[in-house]
């Protein structure tokens, strides 16, 4: 099956078929990729004969991915990705810009990647772009073993692939945070008890913070009042704890960027859990390239 896909497979075959399944409707993905119903139809017809399977259920609402559709969908995804960032950096070439340096950042640690240092770091060489893409964890090493990113500030995984390199770069902890208004902030030498009588606004599923409170109160012996909303995103953190009565646990890499823009308080009580990890998640083949060691360099300055 391979060597049929390598030998006959179209990139306007894996264009379409990107598109169906993003439009959930063949009429509407050929006219994004500009080819007719009928060419679109045969071009499909002729994929998945290819992979001898389905790749969509047609019903009478649009088309649906079938289990082999679903499979196969990621890496055609990363497949024309990686192929729009080699075509940028070309494009870049063409400009004069003699490098492009694609970063993946984790919320938690967006605001590293544009302080002073890696500022300086631009300005020590004017024939580099850095591209930065905030996103989850899980989706952003998808994105590195891709090769459509150079680089991923993040956390430890665990496990760690095989393929990639991880360079520490400091301890992270989690603190608790408060809006301007509420009624502990200023107040010294609060504990986990004082906090009980709050809400509080926890992370989405799949971040370490959230596992941190998660084990947080069923080792105190509480159970926490919990605020209506749970989220991922960094935005809506600060507007939640407006009210002047709710908390949230958040990494201190992130907290300490958003008190120094007044826009929370980091409350003066200590946390009982471990410290989390960050650092640089990279291929083994870009470990000792001068610029991602020049890099590493800037962002243990942040």
């Amino acid at each position: 099956m391979f060597s049929r896909l390598m030998a006959r497979t179209r990139l306007r075959q894996l264009q379409l078929l990107v598109q169906v399944a993003d439009q959930g409707s063949l009429k509407a993905a050929s006219a994004e990729v500009g080819m007719s119903q009928p060419a679109a139809t045969q071009a499909l017809a002729e994929l998945e004969q290819l992979i001898e399977q389905p790749l969509f259920d047609r019903h009478s609402r649009g088309m649906r991915l079938t289990t082999a559709g679903c499979v196969l969908m990621p890496v055609v995804r990363s497949v024309l990705v990686a192929l729009q960032a080699s075509t940028e950096s070309i494009a870049a070439l063409q400009e004069g810009i003699r490098g492009v340096w694609r970063i993946g950042v984790i919320a938690a640690l967006s605001k590293s990647v544009t302080g002073p240092a890696v500022l300086q770091l631009c300005q020590r060489h004017p024939e580099l772009r850095l591209e930065i893409l905030e996103d989850a964890q899980p989706h952003l090493m998808q994105e590195l073993l891709s090769g459509s990113l150079d680089l991923v500030l993040c956390r430890s995984p665990r496990p760690l692939p095989p393929r990639l390199h991880f360079e520490w770069l400091r301890a992270d902890e989690a603190v608790v945070v408060a809006g301007l208004d509420h009624p502990l902030v200023g107040r010294r030498g609060l504990t986990l008890a004082d906090l009980h009588g709050y809400a509080w606004m926890r992370a989405g599923r799949g971040l370490w913070i959230r596992e941190v409170f998660d084990a947080l109160f069923p080792d105190a012996g509480r159970v926490p009042h919990l605020y209506p909303i749970s989220t991922t995103s960094v935005g809506p953190l600060p507007d939640i704890l407006g009210d002047g009565e709710t908390l949230s646990l958040c990494p201190a890499s992130l907290a300490g960027a958003l008190q120094r823009r007044r826009q929370l308080e980091v409350l003066d009580v200590v946390v009982p859990a471990p410290p989390g990890e960050v650092g640089a998640l990279c291929t083994l083949d870009v470990v000792d390239h001068p610029l991602h060691q020049e890099l590493i360099a800037a962002l243990r300055q942040c």
